[in-house]
């Protein structure tokens, strides 16, 4: 290993992005999957609602992609979270697993930083759903609108399956 993979660690190797219409009002899946109502994840603080509006993901696969067009405005330290801000003033949170904080980081990685401005479809991150699962973990995709009550609606699909970049929630501003 060379120093320059030393000091920035090795190379991430970024999936392509997907090729989505994205109109403001609209969060697109993230990841492809069962949609889920929230009361079916198995943390209290998501089940009731209490980060904001939205649904779960049970995920078929591994890329995170930005659920709508604007700046990323969160991320966490141990990268199982990352938060977008689109341009009317939506705050989206997109959250891996459920106590995964407890994995330190392990098996996510970010392609984007805070302040980046994304387009809805951008590949954001990668997580290891294999990882999630064999630590004995739950694996649900939380994607949630946590400024819920400055809007006027937000509405979640109806449960079902999801590719990612298909409508998950519908907002009124």
């Amino acid at each position: 290993m060379g120093l320059l993979q030393k000091v920035l660690g090795p190379r991430v190797e970024v999936p392509a992005d997907l090729e989505v219409d994205a109109a403001p009002g609209q969060v697109l899946a993230p990841v492809g999957g069962r949609a889920v109502p929230l009361s079916e994840v198995p943390d209290p603080v998501l089940a009731t609602g209490g980060l904001g509006a939205g649904i779960a993901i049970e995920p078929d696969g591994d890329t995170v992609f930005s659920p709508v067009d604007g700046v990323v405005t969160v991320t966490a330290g141990t990268r199982h979270a990352i938060g977008v801000t689109d341009e009317k003033g939506a705050d989206v949170l997109v959250h891996i697993g459920v106590d995964t904080v407890s994995l330190r980081g392990s098996g996510f990685t970010y392609f984007v930083r805070k302040g980046d401005r994304v387009r809805a479809g951008q590949a954001l991150m990668s997580f290891d759903p294999g990882l999630i699962r064999k630590s004995g973990l739950d694996s649900h995709v939380v994607v949630v609108v946590t400024n819920t009550e400055d809007l006027a609606a937000v509405t979640p699909v109806v449960p079902g399956m999801l590719d990612a970049g298909d409508l998950a929630i519908a907002i009124e501003y």
